[in-house]
């Protein structure tokens, strides 16, 4: 009998496919990565389950969160991108995630990418815990801290503790899966 995590049985068939194919697992591809900081930026204050609907519209949207293209975009594009009503239109998260895609220009520029220095801040392992309760799992740890801090310093915006320990759970730096879930990988 599969067993997942009690918050992929609350919404969608969306957060389910999530649960099972992509939290949790590896990913390295700068991409994928910029597209999943992303996203987590525009849940701040809202749920996954929104965000994951709204998804397919924030790929047409960002230019599949290619980080050349969206690092281009100019006041116009931000003002089209607030106008957008197939996406969430917040300002400052929409700002935060081009001003996000120019420091992982600048990153590359500096000769890693966003996925390399994401994951040599973890070097270059992930975290596997063994929670039995979805309360055990924090909203935050010392490692999410110090690597928003990280992130700070180089010049990403939105990115406290909290969304950066959501973003790490989500590119598999930190499996959270519960110790019971048929998708925990070790």
């Amino acid at each position: 009998m599969v067993q997942r995590c009690n918050w992929a049985l609350t919404g969608s068939k969306f957060l389910c496919d999530y649960h099972d194919n992509e939290w949790g697992k590896k990913t390295t591809n700068a991409r994928d990565i910029f597209e999943i900081l992303s996203l987590e930026i525009m849940q701040a204050g809202l749920n996954w389950d929104l965000v994951l609907k709204k998804r397919q519209a924030f790929r047409n949207a960002f230019d599949n969160f290619e980080i050349n293209k969206v690092a281009a975009y100019d006041t116009a594009k931000m003002e089209e991108l607030s106008c957008n009503a197939a996406i969430i239109r917040n300002k400052r998260k929409i700002t935060a995630i081009v001003n996000n895609a120019q420091v992982a220009l600048q990153l590359r520029r500096e000769g890693t990418s966003l996925s390399e220095f994401i994951w040599r801040l973890a070097d270059n392992k992930s975290i596997i815990n063994n929670w039995e309760y979805a309360e055990q799992v924090p909203s935050k740890t010392l490692f999410s801290e110090k690597v928003a801090s990280e992130l700070q310093k180089k010049g990403f915006k939105f990115v406290g503790p909290t969304i950066v320990y959501s973003f790490l759970q989500a590119i598999g730096i930190i499996n959270d899966h519960l110790s019971y879930c048929s998708f925990k990988n070790y």
